[in-house]
């Protein structure tokens, strides 16, 4: 039998989930990622090596939401996993996603919102961590798999930051890079219906290895050592 999920998951909620998946897939993502560009993946098989709760996959980041929702496509669309096995979710900024309908839509099929300390709104800021933000993002790697940001913007160049690896620590999570590319040059801010004919890809990474830095207790030396291992996988080139 099934554990229940920590956060809040009512059957309004997971039908409401469900049939977005359905629909945004076959009315969109099918036909834009499968017949009009291409989505191509490497390193797919290691999905179903994964276990289904516990697993982040760390991305670097290109837009707003299109490699999220190619990331869902991926798996439960062209992969057919069950919508709630494993229970997908992403991060995302809490005033991105409370900009339109469509991103409330997108919030109601998985993402996890917090309030960054460090920017808002394309503007830098300087407040305290939302607390009950990191919280919620660490109860969705434990009730399944999250799609996270690092970086934390869609800027390009942006660095790591060094809150990823106490995030890591804290839910013992398996951590698995993901580059991606070519999501720029194929639907950005406010470009409806998007560039057509293109290709993009997904490279998943083995999981790091983190059987030593869960060991110890945590530092900021070895925090630092992680970042500077997913730079090397996620950071865009020079």
């Amino acid at each position: 039998m099934k554990e229940p999920h920590s956060f809040p998951v009512s059957s309004s909620d997971r039908w409401i989930r469900r049939a977005i998946i359905a629909t945004a897939g076959l009315g969109f993502t099918f036909p834009y990622l499968e017949l009009l560009n291409r989505l191509d993946v490497t390193g797919v098989d290691l999905l179903a090596r994964l276990p289904r709760r516990g697993v982040v996959f760390l991305s670097n980041h290109q837009t707003y939401f299109t490699e999220a929702i190619a990331f869902y496509h991926l798996v439960y669309i062209r992969h057919r996993f069950p919508t709630e096995d494993p229970f997908l979710r992403f991060s995302a900024a809490e005033e991105t996603m409370k900009k339109n309908l469509v991103t409330e839509v997108m919030t109601k099929a998985g993402g996890v919102t917090f309030r960054r300390s460090f920017r808002e709104g394309g503007v830098e800021v300087s407040r305290p961590v939302d607390l009950e933000g990191v919280s919620r993002v660490e109860d969705a790697i434990r009730d399944g798999w999250l799609l996270h940001f690092p970086t934390g913007t869609t800027l390009k160049g942006a660095p790591i930051r060094p809150g990823v690896a106490q995030l890591m620590h804290r839910t013992k999570a398996i951590a698995v890079p993901m580059r991606i590319d070519g999501f720029r040059d194929l639907l950005l801010h406010k470009q409806i219906p998007g560039r057509l004919f293109r290709s993009v890809s997904f490279h998943i990474h083995e999981p790091l290895d983190l059987e030593a830095f869960y060991a110890q207790p945590y530092s900021k030396e070895a925090g630092r050592d992680l970042v500077a291992r997913l730079t090397t996988v996620l950071g865009d080139p020079a």
